[in-house]
């Protein structure tokens, strides 16, 4: 009788923190295990202030043998997140969902905290490539979330890739019910999601509409201050953590969602609104949000971070309740094959 094949998921946490690549993580998991693989994640908190933790960070990585674990062999080492990656395994395949943007893409903009002036910042960022260089060139297959990750990943280090997409968790749960009044924003309230951007749109916009905004973050008292200085009040909630019974009903109500990251990697949110089939609003330099969303067929996409090109779009699709319908039927054809085969018959490819 065959043993089963034993797998190691590997990810790097921010402990208090949950988004979509933890779900992701997890999601991978699950699958994993329904398709009979013994399947376990291991994980070790990522600490990036003062950044010489970050090298520590990877010296951890490399320094386990995940090999055999208790005289069992492990069969594939699946990695994921920046630095886990930096691990040894003869079997390691990559599916990368991001590496530390910071030395990256975001390099040079007010969303890196890494200061090209700064001759210490300049030697861990040196040190940090020339890691992902070595280490994710030992992988025996590569692999990305999304297109967008695999462009910086070949621009940035001239790595190839394949994406390979994967449905949100609660695919098969999201429906649309209503287009009622108020667009939706879902995600973690930080700089790179943009949200103050929405509010700031929203003065542009017929003064009916409202936003729900569910999630959390370290920007929460800076938007809430900002919601009253912008006199949102009454028109903005905040709903905070929401439960995914709740997540779907307002996916379901919703008349359009707000998705505009800066460069995303890929993006649950799009993928949530088009099978709730909702039209997204979204900005041209969204990143991962525009491998799926298309101007004037699925969504609206402002030519550039604009707030009040943003809030003409809300207001169209607010004032014509039969073009949201149009548009998010649209993206519900564009996304709906979207499953976990595929990705799971690539990542367990060599065993």
């Amino acid at each position: 009788m065959n043993r089963k094949k034993r797998i190691i998921v590997t990810f790097a946490s921010v402990p208090f923190i949950r988004g979509g690549a933890e779900i992701c993580v997890e999601s991978l998991c699950i699958e994993l295990k329904k398709r009979g693989y013994l399947v376990e994640m291991i994980s070790i908190p990522f600490q990036w202030s003062p950044k010489i933790e970050i090298i520590k960070n990877i010296m951890a990585w490399r320094m386990l043998n995940l090999e055999k674990i208790a005289g069992n062999s492990i069969d594939l080492l699946i990695a994921t997140k920046f630095p886990s990656y930096a691990v040894k395994h003869p079997n390691k395949v990559m599916w990368l969902f991001h590496q530390h943007r910071a030395v990256y893409d975001l390099f040079g903009t007010p969303y890196s905290d890494f200061d090209r002036h700064n001759p210490d910042d300049q030697t861990i960022r040196d040190q940090i490539i020339r890691v992902d260089n070595k280490t994710l060139a030992e992988s025996k297959g590569i692999y990305t979330i999304a297109r967008n990750t695999s462009e910086r990943l070949k621009h940035y280090n001239r790595i190839k890739s394949t994406p390979l997409y994967h449905p949100p968790k609660l695919q098969g749960k999201y429906h649309c019910q209503n287009f009622g009044d108020y667009i939706l924003s879902v995600g973690r309230l930080e700089g790179l999601k943009r949200i103050d951007l929405l509010l700031r749109s929203l003065t542009y916009t017929d003064k009916r509409i409202r936003c729900i905004i569910a999630g959390t973050g370290g920007m929460e008292p800076y938007l809430k201050q900002l919601t009253k200085e912008l006199k949102l009040d009454g028109r903005v909630e905040f709903a905070g953590y929401v439960d995914d019974e709740k997540l779907i009903e307002l996916y379901a109500n919703c008349f359009a969602v707000y998705f505009a990251p800066f460069d995303e990697d890929y993006g649950y949110i799009t993928l949530e609104a088009f099978l709730s089939k909702k039209p997204v609003v979204t900005c041209s330099d969204s990143g991962g949000v525009l491998e799926f969303a298309e101007h004037d067929v699925n969504g609206k996409i402002a030519k550039q971070a604009d707030p009040g090109l943003l809030g003409a779009c809300i207001t169209e699709l607010y004032i014509d309740k039969s073009y949201c319908e149009y548009l998010g039927k649209n993206g519900f054809s564009k996304i709906k094959d979207i499953n976990w085969d595929d990705v799971i018959k690539h990542l367990t490819a060599t065993i």
